[in-house]
Formats: structure tokens, C-alpha cells, sequence
């Protein structure tokens, strides 16, 4: 996929920073709307620890989904000579596994045996980037707490000056499972303000008769979707929209089949409708959306500690959010097609 220059995350570099300064005891679990840029926040993070830490720094991170190659698994912040033989023998050992779950799983091991660096007195942060998909939803709670765990055990074992570990992990119920341990400390990364947004649209190179104005009511400052509609969809927002039909066309269906078609219809168009009713049809519609990925609770801590504003024009509620306003307007649709 297209990479482009990274863009205005100043601010969450410094409190990541300033997080990894400390040893903190738990674990971070960063979560935010799809494609909102955990990876390339955590990987460009990864790629200047050293910078922003000490020159003898030690950053790893890992890509829990990554099947195949050891290289696109394993991402460290210094060059290092990885004893690939003892990958290999840990890897042959779990046929049928993803080579980034493999890696999640054995982080004491790559710290111990394959970095090979003296761990005493350096800042350490091991970084494992969508984990909760790669395990699965019934194997979350054992990660959490075998994650905290690990992390303490290497600390008291091995002195590093401090040693933390950040994971990402996915909204509704996975994130539900993580929130509610003591193990966990889970905060949101939002997508990009409009200033942003927009010079991350002309660094793209749209085409004139693409607006920016368009765009923003479209994806509402989410970097990945705006890297797919430039990429994937070659600006054709049209195509964009009929490749995303399906998908929430059966998640309406869901909803219709439920009787909950008018509160729905009442959600697109106020946002904020989630904020203020509250009943059992209206919390089993949003446990539908939020699962589905096309609504976000953004009632969190978010990793800046700034307060996420109200924009209802692309559909940003009090409490809740649509992922991207383009799900709004795929419902509209929906809806009126299903319900003929």
C-alpha cells in the first residue's frame, strides 16, 4: 500500500514518549476507528525510538496478522543480526499459526535470545500491533493478563531502566474484554483534524475535480480510507461507495429484521440521538453498529487527553461517532432500498 510522508501526530509522540520514559506496570492498549493510523503511528514510533529515548534503546514491534514473513512480522528500532535458527525452530514448532502470532506469543524469547542485547538499564518497549484479531476473542483475556505478567517478570528480572509494552487491539467486544482487567490500560487514537486531513489530501495528488470539502464530509479525517480511496479506488468515490455496500447493507438488514429500522433511520440523521435515549432497543442498535464497525463508542480517555468535539456534519455525536460519515449515507441507502 501507498506510504506517505507521516503526518502531524506531534502530540502523540510526545505523551508516547513521555509514557515509555517510566516504567508504567500495565500494559497500553491503543484502539480507534479503522484505519484511524495505529500501525503507522506505533511503526514510525518504533523507527525513532532511539531518537526520542537513548541512543541504547531498545524498540521491537510485532505484527500479530503478518502469516508469512519474519521481516514484515518483526520491525526493531536498530539495526540488529536477528538468530534467525531460533526463530525458525520456535515458528516449525506451531504449524498453522501466523508467523506475527507466534512472535506475540513469545516476546521473552526475542528479547532474551534473538535481539541478544544486554537488557540492564535501557529503555525497553515491545510494541504488538493488532494481537486481539490474531488470537481471537476467546483467548484475550489469558493475553491481558499473561502480557501484564510478563512484563513485571522481565523488569524485576533483567533491570532494564524501564520496560513497556503497548498493544492495539479492536472496538466492541474485544475491547470490552481487555477494558474491564485491571491488566489493561486501554486509550483511544482518533483520526486526523480537519488541518491535517487536508494536507495528507493534496500530498496524494487528487485529481481537480476532486474536492477537498467532498473528501472531509466523506471519511472525516480518516488517513487509511483516504490512502484507499487515492490507491485502491483512484479517486472514484462512487466506486468506494459501491465496494462498501454490501457490507452494510447485510448489517441493515440485521437491524430491520430486529424492528429496530426507526431508530435507525433517526441515528443518521442526528448522531447525538445516541446520547440522549436510552432503552433496550436503543443499546441493543448500537451494540449491532459498534460490532459491526460502523460506529465507535468515543467516550474514552484518548491518548492526547484532548476532548474529541461534537461535528455532527460528519456524524460525530457526544458519545458515539460513526467510523467514517461515508456509513452514513450507505444506511440511508439501505434503508431505502430494503424497506420498498
Amino acid at each position: 500500500m501507498l506510504e506517505i510522508r507521516f503526518i502531524n501526530r506531534v502530540r502523540e509522540f510526545e505523551v508516547l514518549r513521555n509514557f515509555c520514559s517510566r516504567y508504567r506496570y500495565i500494559p497500553l492498549y491503543i484502539f480507534g476507528p479503522e484505519g484511524c493510523g495505529k500501525t503507522r503511528l506505533l511503526k514510525e514510533f518504533v523507527k525513532r525510538f532511539n531518537r526520542l529515548l537513548d541512543r541504547d534503546s531498545i524498540a521491537i514491534y510485532i505484527d500479530a496478522l503478518e502469516r508469512d514473513s519474519i521481516d514484515k512480522a518483526l520491525l526493531t528500532s536498530q539495526p540488529v543480526k536477528l538468530a534467525e535458527n531460533i526463530l525458525t525452530s520456535i515458528i516449525e514448532k506451531f504449524t498453522g499459526f501466523s508467523i506475527g502470532r507466534i512472535l506475540a506469543e513469545h516476546i521473552s524469547t526475542i528479547l532474551e535470545k534473538i535481539i541478544g542485547w544486554k537488557l540492564k538499564d535501557k529503555y525497553i518497549l515491545v510494541v504488538i500491533d493488532d494481537v486481539v484479531k490474531a488470537i481471537g476473542p476467546n483467548e484475550i483475556e489469558r493475553y491481558v493478563r499473561w502480557l501484564q505478567g510478563l512484563m513485571e517478570k522481565l523488569y524485576d528480572e533483567y533491570k532494564p531502566k524501564t520496560i513497556n509494552f503497548i498493544a492495539t487491539t479492536s472496538e466492541g467486544a474485544s475491547l470490552n474484554l481487555v477494558s474491564r482487567h485491571r491488566h489493561a490500560s486501554p486509550t483511544l487514537l482518533w483520526n486526523l483534524d480537519k488541518n491535517s486531513f487536508e494536507e495528507m489530501f493534496h500530498e496524494l495528488n487528487p485529481p481537480n475535480s476532486i474536492k477537498f470539502e467532498d473528501i472531509w464530509i466523506l471519511l472525516g479525517g480518516n488517513p487509511g480510507k483516504l490512502v484507499e480511496l487515492a490507491e485502491k479506488y483512484e479517486w472514484n468515490t462512487e466506486n468506494m461507495k459501491k465496494a462498501y455496500t454490501s457490507r452494510v447493507k447485510n448489517v441493515v438488514e440485521e437491524i430491520i429484521s430486529k424492528d429496530l429500522d426507526n431508530l435507525l433511520e433517526e441515528a443518521v440523521k442526528d448522531v447525538t440521538v445516541f446520547d440522549k435515549t436510552f432503552n433496550r432497543e436503543i443499546n441493543k442498535l448500537k451494540e449491532i453498529l459498534v460490532e459491526t464497525n460502523l460506529l465507535i463508542l468515543k467516550d474514552w480517555t484518548t491518548l492526547t487527553g484532548s476532548e474529541i468535539p461534537v461535528q455532527r456534519e460528519i456524524g460525530i455525536g457526544g458519545r458515539y461517532a460513526w467510523q467514517i460519515p461515508m456509513y452514513r449515507d450507505l444506511i440511508i441507502n439501505a434503508l431505502k432500498e430494503l424497506k420498498i
